[in-house]
């Protein structure tokens, strides 16, 4: 079990935590005698916000997959809640991280915990069964077979923001499908404003094993585990260390970015590419540590507040303004001056009133006017009685 002493940055919204929660799946009516333990990711939030990963959430897996682990199950298998699977790292803390040190400590986390599904010595299955975006992708990477709902949409949306697949995306991915598909799904649909997957496209790139509707995906998946316990089904993997078309690929990548921005060096690709890379020879550990310390030099950089900021403000669409306090903070107000008695400045008092039933003191330049715009508000509230 992993453990871990991570603290908020000062000033950083609540994380949201999203539970992992396990049930045991008897397998025998899907071919295979034995149990799969069902870890089901839910912020309990419904469909206003998707599942993420803080600091918290990734301890929630990690005891999810200790107590999976403890029932000795056949095989351990992840999915989210309905629609969702994970839309990857809450990033809302990234902007309040003031030392590097912070960011490392969160990047090895979910190293240490996603890796655990990959390490664990009991075959693990991801049921994606909706939205996989960056480390909600990754944690699915780090699990031996994937299935993926035919609505779902997936991809690896860091090189956008001014990072890197930073918990195992850019080390598993080349190992996993080669090195053209990984550049084309880490680099350049992310550059091509951040294009996501469709299920046939992560199907035949190899990033996901099989395919099913919605409406029974999760009993698909299930027999799919079942079928590839009991040897039924077998799924191949390539050896791609020895690949002719890494060079070609990483070319490819590096002039993709440089097209992007006007011949710009910009880190995050290039950080991306380095990765990718390195990966060819790289063990996994030392691929999670490069990665750790990627994201931890662009996380501190000031692009990267940049980025995130307008990605906040203009992808986001939140209601909320960028950079407003939180409203924990603000003092509940008792009283209101309204400058001027004129319609607009009554309708205004009218509202204040009505909204947040507290004084409401207007004034203008006589007393005239003010007894005008005070004797319109009363008329507006007697009409409501």
């Amino acid at each position: 079990m992993t453990t871990a002493n991570i603290q908020m940055p000062e000033g950083a919204p609540e994380e949201v935590v999203t539970h992992a929660l396990v049930r045991d799946v008897d397998l025998g009516a899907f071919g295979h005698k034995g149990t799969l333990a069902l870890i089901t990711l839910d912020n309990g939030l419904d469909h206003t916000r998707p599942n993420t990963f803080g600091p918290q959430s990734l301890m929630a897996l990690d005891a999810a997959i200790t107590e999976a682990l403890s029932r000795k199950p056949d095989a351990i298998a992840i999915t989210g809640k309905p629609f969702i699977f994970a839309a990857g790292a809450d990033l809302s803390a990234l902007s309040f991280i003031t030392k590097r040190e912070q960011s490392v400590a969160i990047g090895k986390l979910g190293h240490d915990v996603f890796r655990r599904l990959g390490e664990c010595g009991t075959p693990t299955f991801a049921f994606i069964n909706g939205l996989a975006l960056g480390g909600g992708l990754e944690v699915g990477l780090h699990c031996n077979y994937r299935t993926l709902a035919t609505t779902a949409f997936t991809g690896l949306p860091e090189v956008f923001l001014g990072l890197v697949p930073g918990w195992g995306g850019a080390t598993i991915l080349p190992k996993l499908i080669g090195p053209e598909r990984a550049v084309q799904v880490i680099m350049l649909n992310a550059l091509n404003n951040n294009t996501m997957m469709k299920s046939k496209d992560a199907l035949a790139l190899g990033v996901v094993d099989a395919v099913y509707e919605p409406s029974d995906f999760l009993e698909h998946s299930i027999a799919f585990a079942a079928s590839v316990l009991s040897g039924a089904k077998k799924i191949e993997r390539v050896d791609y260390s020895n690949d002719p078309a890494w060079e070609s690929a990483l070319a490819s990548g590096r002039a993709a970015a440089l097209k992007k921005y006007g011949g710009a060096e910009i880190a995050s690709p290039n950080r991306a590419l380095e990765l990718i890379a390195a990966s060819q020879k790289s063990t996994l550990g030392q691929g999670f540590d490069a990665e750790d310390q990627a994201l931890a030099d662009l996380t501190m950089s000031d692009s990267l507040r940049a980025s995130l900021y307008a990605f906040n403000l203009i992808q986001k669409k939140r209601k909320k303004v960028e950079g407003a306090p939180k409203a924990a903070l603000a003092r509940k107000i008792t009283r209101v001056g309204v400058v001027g008695a004129g319609l607009m400045a009554s309708q205004l008092a009218l509202l204040l009133l009505r909204n947040l039933k507290c004084p409401v003191v207007m004034t203008d330049i006589d007393q005239e006017r003010a007894d005008k715009g005070v004797a319109w508000v009363k008329g507006e509230i007697a009409k409501l009685v």
